[in-house]
């Protein structure tokens, strides 16, 4: 199984799969505002926090670090438990140092530190391939867009996997990107600082359930799955998400312990009865990345279901007799 060795599962990938299936048609398992593990007691308001948060924090700053936090591993364990999928929310904090800070409610760490974890990682791992999905940028100007952007192009640009290059999505395998000596894509939400080399969000929809039940997340995960476009990647939330009400009822929970670990509890089966895949416009579709909080949860349960998914892949070549063309450069 590929979960035995979560920190290389793209690189044990059977080999018809790396050759000939689109990356965005891999089991993909990402985690949800993957840098929030940096917050802590000292982490100060940042500029998405809601006014209910500003209020309470000064009071009861516990109380909001356990609801704001969403990851217990840094970038550099959750690449070895298998992560390949990041969502980041990015602001700027002009009025101490102009630095690029990631968010959630309070300020996480400065970006420089988890993006060389992500490339001394890559470097090590040769066959590895990640995206990185800048979902909300918050206290944002132009300059601090240019800032950003150079920053990552000066650690990656070598690396990355580039839009409007002669290669679509659905033409870029595992094999096709070791052999061009990419390992990264990079989606950027946020039109007007869209350039040419990274990805919009029209590329890669992630529809967001806004729930704060089981049933309600489900329903919504497979209404809006059935109508993923062939052509584009996919990101299914598998996560809930508490309001005043919900949190109000759990005062002294957490969202790991309220939600995470429930949707783990509750949502396993379903994400296992997924088969990745191609398909085409008129077939049933297929997931593509799945997103959870607190990844860590059972020892990685959730990435490891995730990547074995991928499995069901290699018997689908068993299963044809014949050859499937193979996609892209060779290895």
């Amino acid at each position: 199984m590929l979960s035995a060795d979560l920190e290389n599962w793209m690189t044990n990938i059977p080999e018809p799969v790396r050759r000939n299936v689109p990356i965005i048609y891999l089991a993909i398992p990402g985690s949800h505002d993957s840098a929030t593990y940096g917050i802590n007691s000292k982490s100060k308001l940042a500029p998405d926090a809601e006014d209910i948060v500003k209020k309470i924090y000064p009071f009861i700053p516990c109380f909001v670090i356990r609801w704001a936090k969403t990851q217990k591993f840094s970038f550099r364990d959750q690449l070895n438990s298998g992560i390949r999928y990041f969502d980041l929310r990015v602001a700027a904090n002009d009025e101490e140092d102009e630095k690029v800070y990631f968010v959630h409610g309070l300020f996480c760490e400065e970006v420089t530190q988890p993006f060389n974890e992500l490339l001394k990682f890559l470097r090590e791992h040769p066959k590895e391939f990640v995206i990185l999905d800048f979902q909300h940028f918050y206290n944002f100007s132009r300059q601090n867009h240019h800032k950003l952007i150079i920053l990552i192009l000066n650690l990656f640009r070598e690396i990355i996997f580039e839009r409007n290059r002669g290669l679509l999505l659905n033409q870029l395998t595992l094999g096709t990107a070791h052999s061009l000596g990419k390992q990264l894509i990079i989606i950027y939400r946020k039109n007007l600082f869209t350039i040419e080399a990274f990805f919009s969000s029209h590329e890669f929809p992630t529809p967001w359930a806004n729930a704060t039940s089981i049933r309600s997340l489900k329903e919504f995960l497979e209404q809006r799955l059935s109508g993923r476009h062939p052509h584009q990647g996919f990101i299914t939330q598998c996560i809930l998400t508490p309001d005043v009400r919900f949190i109000t009822f759990r005062f002294y929970s957490s969202l790991r312990r309220a939600c995470a670990k429930k949707v783990d509890k509750n949502l396993s089966e379903w994400i296992k009865a997924q088969t990745p895949g191609e398909f085409k416009k008129g077939e049933k579709p297929t997931p593509n990345i799945f997103l959870a909080d607190f990844t860590d949860i059972r020892n990685n349960n959730f990435c490891k279901i995730v990547v074995d998914l991928n499995m069901k892949l290699e018997s689908s070549f068993v299963d044809n007799s014949s050859v499937i063309q193979v996609r892209g450069l060779e290895n």
